[in-house]
């Protein structure tokens, strides 16, 4: 768990220190940053060859439901437009200064400011849009392509089932809720083994 804690915060370190090293001259930027990707590529590569091979039947409990309208998907969207065409249309008010790090990595010849609200509207959209999938461990639960659980059991209080919504419900020991919405004839088909191991592990109600 720390260890998926410290992975998570390991990636967004990288992505601020991208937009850093393209606006700002370092020395050695080019050769830390990709030492901190290197890092993370192997410790991925570790997570799906633990997965490949330790965890082939692993049985899942359904998607992450957060209740989100799709209106901010939408907002991301129209915002994003705006942003490309006056960031285009008008770079030339805007100076931007390439240097090692950013010749190394992007064309010197493209827009660099057309890249980097691109790159930052996908990074945005991949906070709010979650469509993570939930699998058990005798540990906790973990999604798919991860090794490291995204929670223990222990992190919970209690769950419930919602059947009339397809949920269960998981409390948190912070009182904060997560929710999860399984497809109805697999969980039927399921339901003995997935209520026996959540039995198991949290208290029921």
């Amino acid at each position: 768990m720390k260890i998926r804690k410290v992975l998570s915060a390991l990636l967004l370190v990288c992505f601020g220190l991208f937009f850093l090293f393209n606006a700002i001259d370092f020395q050695l930027s080019i050769e830390f940053f990709l030492f901190l990707v290197i890092a993370l590529i192997v410790v991925k590569l570790y997570e799906l060859l633990m997965i490949y091979f330790g965890n082939k039947n692993r049985i899942s409990l359904g998607k992450i439901e957060l209740f989100r309208s799709k209106f901010w998907d939408f907002l991301i969207f129209i915002v994003a437009i705006i942003l490309l065409y006056l960031f285009i249309k008008y770079d030339y008010l805007l100076e931007f200064k390439p240097n090692d790090f950013s010749d190394f990595f992007s064309d010197s010849t493209t827009n660099h400011y057309a890249y980097f609200i691109i790159s930052l509207t996908q990074l945005i959209s991949f906070g709010i849009h979650d469509n993570r999938i939930f699998y058990y461990t005798k540990q906790g639960l973990v999604t798919k392509g991860n090794y490291f659980e995204d929670y223990l059991w222990e992190d919970f209080i209690e769950f419930s089932l919602i059947e009339e919504q397809s949920l269960i419900r998981f409390k948190k020991k912070n009182d904060k809720f997560l929710f999860v919405k399984y497809e109805e004839p697999y969980f039927q088909e399921n339901k003995t083994e997935i209520l026996s191991i959540l039995n198991k592990n949290i208290l029921y109600v």
